[in-house]
Order: structure tokens, then C-alpha cells, then sequence
């Protein structure tokens, strides 16, 4: 879950840490020339475990990000494997080698040692943070998961932007919901407020990290859902898998026997919402899944009226590491905000229908979605 480039693709003529590409997206020809500087770090000194740390992490997310790059799959997981082989070499016993070993194998549990390593080694780093995050819920330790969580929102830059929109997310939930997220950006800020306690009572699902068949049965049991059949899903490729997850998990997450009321965030693609549509009821910046009607125009305006926090989108006085991406994930205010402004206008409620197009208006600004919705707003 791309609308526009943001300035921070400037190049940089110098070797900068590399973060994650979901945290803060910069250009193809940035990491391509951020693989030159930190290669020239290691040339100085091949013990460099830092410098070897952010050369992978440069031709990682080059591999993701630059267009020019025309190697098959096959051919760039094998150069990004090469890598770490001369990297083991090199420093083998580091808390950089550690955590590329375990980040490379992309949630691979086989390898789970050298997330551990990383984590004895690292106590002056925060690199294995999100990891850490991950592997506390996937195994259930909720104490692991809600430490890291606190030291992730105190020791790294967190995007307030982010924060800001999950914190809505979880606000408009009912309670004990099951929210079910798709990525970086809408689940570790929601773990991340959780922590710091809000909202603990929800349970914020990962749909990739619930492919891991050991969680996935540790948390069925946990919310009283009966175990998978053998053989239930079809593991013989990703693409058949995949369409177990996209099909059936909500229906059998709401198929608990606490009787959780189960969402989606908007932040997941069609291929969760399409096969169960008719079941879909947009309540805010979630759907609520029901086989029974709601009234969810009523929950829309509980939502937008009474609970979501919005001065930020019209008066952001914080700089935000993640600006590009906090603009892409507020564009799921628009829908919503437009069905209710669609209501306030029925319904001649004018000042809060023009309080809502502003807000709107504000969020597109500078997207692609600009001239669109003001196009719309002329009508």
C-alpha cells in the first residue's frame, strides 16, 4: 500500500545510514548511489560491520526501488545472498551480520539464532526493534512484543503522521476487536500505541506474519477459533496459498468464540476486501465485517464527529520522517469522508459538509488524486 517523490531524493555525496524503504522512500539512484559510498567504506576497512550493515541495506532496497534494474527475481536474491556470504566473512561474529543473516531470510523462523544474536549484541542499537516486535506477537510474548514496542517509540524517529493515523484506526474500533493489518505502516505504530496503552484491548493481526502456521495456531486457540483441517490450505505455492488468506481468513476469524467483532483496515488491498464485499461495512478507517446489516452511517459519524483526532491533517507543526508515506496512507480518509460529507449535504447540515471538503482537499493536495476530487467538489 505511489503518489509523489518527495524531496528527500536529493543525493546526499556522502554515506548516510540507510533505513528501511517502508519507514522513509527515497529514489532508485539515491540507494544506487548509496551502495558506491558505503562500498568505498568497506574498501578503507573490511572489518566494518556498520559500513557492511548499510551496504546491504542500500542494495536491498535499490533492488526494490530502482527501475533501471532490469535482473530477474532469481538473479537479484542471488546478488543480495552473495552479499551476506562476503559479509560472514568479513565480520561473522557482529551485530550487523546477525541481524542481515535474519533479515534476509525475510521472517524465516529456521534462522531465528541470529535475530537472538543480534539481540545480545545490539544493546546500543535499534535496528532488531521491529523484529523484535514481530517475533514477540508471532510466538505470543506479549511482554517481549510491548517492551520493544516502548523502545522502538522512544529510541528511533517514529513518523508522527503514522501515528497519528493509527491511533484513529484503533479509536474507532468496538471492544476486543480483531483488526486485521497488511503492512509496516498500519501495524507497528498500532502495536506501538498499544504499548504505551491505548487500546490494548484490540488484537492487531499481521495477514503476512499469520502465514506463520505456528502463530496461527497459537492465536485460533487463543480466540477460541477451531484449528485449520489438515491440509485446509494449500501450500503448494504462494498464489494458492495466498488464496486461503485472502478467501477465508476473516470468516474464520469471526468465527471465534468470544464473539470479537473482526475489521479490516483500508490499508489492505482488494484481494481481501473483494470476496467477502457484501459482508464489508465502512465504519471509519475500518471495515467491520458482518453477515448481519449495520447501520454504519451511524458508526461514520460517531467515528469523524466524536473520536477521530484531525486538527493534524489541517495544522501539522511536526516534521515527519515518513511524510510520503503518512500522505499515501491519510488518502484513506477520503472515501470515508466523502460518504459522509455526501450525508451532511442529504441531510443540509452545510457547515459540517464544508468542514469535511476542506479536510479533503488538504489530504489530496499535491497527489494524484487532486485533480480528481476537485473535480468531484465543482459538481
Amino acid at each position: 500500500m505511489l503518489l509523489v517523490q518527495t524531496a528527500q531524493n536529493s543525493f546526499a555525496q556522502k554515506a548516510e545510514p540507510i533505513v528501511s524503504f517502508a519507514l522513509c522512500l527515497k529514489s532508485g539512484a539515491y540507494y544506487t548511489e548509496q551502495i558506491s559510498l558505503w562500498k568505498a567504506e568497506i574498501d578503507k576497512d573490511k572489518t566494518n560491520s556498520y559500513a557492511w550493515y548499510n551496504y546491504y541495506r542500500a542494495n536491498r532496497n535499490a533492488i526494490r526501488k530502482d527501475t533501471s534494474d532490469h535482473r530477474s527475481f532469481q538473479e537479484k536474491n542471488k546478488a543480495l545472498q552473495d552479499l551476506v556470504i562476503e559479509m560472514e566473512k568479513a565480520v561473522p561474529n557482529s551485530y550487523d551480520y546477525a541481524i542481515v543473516k535474519w533479515m534476509n531470510e525475510g521472517n524465516n523462523f529456521t534462522y531465528l539464532p541470529y535475530l537472538k544474536k543480534a539481540e545480545e549484541l545490539g544493546s546500543n542499537r535499534t535496528e532488531h526493534y521491529p523484529d523484535m516486535m514481530g517475533w514477540g506477537e508471532v510466538t505470543r510474548d506479549l511482554a517481549k512484543k510491548e517492551k520493544y514496542s516502548k523502545l522502538m517509540y522512544e529510541n528511533t524517529t517514529v513518523s508522527p503522521g503514522l501515528m497519528y493515523y493509527n491511533y484513529n484506526v484503533l479509536a474507532g474500533l468496538k471492544p476486543n476487536a480483531i483488526l486485521i493489518t497488511c503492512g509496516d505502516n498500519d501495524t507497528y505504530p498500532a502495536w506501538m500505541q498499544q504499548a504505551l496503552g491505548f487500546r490494548k484491548d484490540v488484537y492487531v493481526i499481521n495477514a503476512y506474519l499469520i502465514h506463520i502456521e505456528s502463530y496461527r495456531t497459537k492465536l485460533f486457540k487463543e480466540l477460541g477459533i477451531e484449528p485449520l483441517k489438515p491440509n485446509e490450505i494449500d501450500t503448494t505455492s504462494y498464489e494458492k496459498e495466498q488464496k486461503w488468506y485472502d478467501e477465508k481468513l476473516i470468516k474464520t476469524l469471526a468465527s471465534n468464540k468470544k464473539g470479537y467483532p473482526v475489521y479490516l483496515a483500508l490499508t489492505c488491498g482488494e484481494n481481501f476486501t473483494k470476496p467477502i464485499e457484501e459482508n464489508l461495512y465502512l465504519t471509519g478507517l475500518a471495515y467491520e465485517y458482518s453477515t448481519t446489516v449495520i447501520d454504519n452511517l451511524a458508526l461514520l459519524k460517531r467515528n469523524f464527529e466524536q473520536v477521530y483526532l484531525l486538527d493534524y491533517i489541517q495544522h501539522s507543526f511536526f516534521t515527519d520522517i515518513s511524510e510520503y508515506y503518512s500522505k499515501l496512507t491519510h488518502c484513506n480518509y477520503i472515501v470515508p469522508m466523502i460518504k459522509l460529507y455526501e450525508h451532511y449535504m442529504l441531510s443540509g447540515e452545510n457547515q459540517k459538509a464544508e468542514t469535511l471538503k476542506e479536510l479533503v482537499l488538504n489530504i489530496v493536495k499535491g497527489t494524484d488524486q487532486e485533480a480528481q476530487t476537485i473535480s468531484y467538489f465543482k459538481q
